[in-house]
């Protein structure tokens, strides 16, 4: 995940002596953090000898973003975004920086159009790829082709989730009708996404044709066949994911869409060019589960959701600790935890 950003590629070599005039070394050995996300930004960096790790911070792990190396800079984003440092940077190996004030950074670039220029076309390239890494739930589209499953606990039970007394909710007593039925509105109606509360009994579906509104609904209602036929329109798998691209395409020709910034646009764009729904026989599959999952011993399933534009599913259990795994992960997850049932 190397990177190049070459500070001093378009400047002449009186303005590379001005500038280092201006700047104050520092040096840091391997491993030693240079800045961490969410510190005071202070000044603009440029690596004289050796390499820099720049990484965030994303479900208390580590999420590497890119390597830079001699002649390479960081640190602008905070700079212009008039932020917090927006990632953590550390030595590599043994580094030497020159550290330049904001104020002097500044009114450098405005006498050096082409570098400022430069410069800003980098912070919109950073901005995407912090947007991606940012992202708890991959963004549709992107190295999609296998589901994703997020599986998340709840510390605010951590002391005595397994000393408290299930709670067996309505959802409970109807999922062997309710799984039919929620399959049958994923693949074969207009609902692209399904949450259920299995303490509180709520089912929440979104629609394509109502994208701004989540329905909420009661299980003892969803396995009403007439129920469901009046809320819910018939609609082939296939023909509501072309119609999920139609959507997608309106809103990138959209005037309001023009006025994002671009790094924005070009990511949204990346994001649902080849776009394609989750495979039927994932959504049948996970469906298929719930059952089990609920009745875990001591490790159940609190709450689920599932959407067939986000090839994710997510999943919340009676227990601390948050976890992002892929759908290999996942099927591991299940034979280590359904063999004990």
């Amino acid at each position: 995940m190397s990177r190049s950003y070459s500070f001093f590629q378009d400047l002449s070599d009186s303005d590379i002596t001005e500038i280092k005039s201006h700047s104050f070394k520092k040096e840091y050995k391997k491993n030693e953090m240079i800045f961490s996300e969410g510190d005071p930004f202070d000044s603009f960096y440029i690596i004289e000898s050796g390499k820099v790790s720049i990484y965030i911070e994303k479900c208390g792990m580590d999420e590497p973003i890119c390597v830079l190396g001699k002649d390479d800079y960081f640190g602008e984003m905070a700079i212009f975004n008039n932020d917090k440092r927006t990632a953590s940077a550390m030595a590599y190996d043994d580094i030497v920086l020159l550290g330049i004030d904001k104020e002097y950074f500044l009114s450098f670039i405005k006498l050096h159009p082409l570098l400022a220029k430069k410069i800003h076309a980098t912070l919109a390239i950073r901005n995407e790829e912090l947007l991606v890494r940012e992202s708890l739930v991959g963004t549709a589209g992107i190295s999609s082709k296998s589901l994703h499953v997020s599986i998340k606990g709840d510390p605010s039970i951590r002391e005595s989730a397994f000393f408290r007394d299930r709670y067996e909710s309505i959802v409970d007593q109807l999922l062997p009708d309710l799984e039919p039925v929620l399959e049958d509105l994923l693949l074969n109606r207009c609902v692209y996404r399904v949450f259920i509360n299995f303490n509180s009994g709520e089912i929440r579906t979104s629609s394509v044709f109502k994208p701004f509104n989540e329905e909420v609904h009661t299980a003892n209602k969803l396995i009403n066949k007439a129920y469901v036929e009046r809320h819910f329109i018939e609609v082939p798998y296939t023909k509501k994911s072309d119609f999920i691209k139609r959507m997608f395409q309106f809103i990138s020709v959209d005037s309001m869409f023009n006025n994002l910034p671009s790094y924005m646009i070009n990511l949204f764009n990346k994001s649902y060019e080849n776009w394609e729904p989750i495979q039927r026989q994932e959504v049948s599959k996970v469906i298929s589960q719930l059952r089990t999952l609920r009745g875990i011993q001591s490790f159940y399933l609190r709450n689920f959701s599932i959407s067939v534009i986000q090839d994710s599913i997510r999943m919340q259990f009676n227990c601390d600790g948050t976890h992002f795994v892929s759908s290999k992960d996942y099927q591991q997850f299940l034979e280590e935890n359904l063999a004990k049932l």
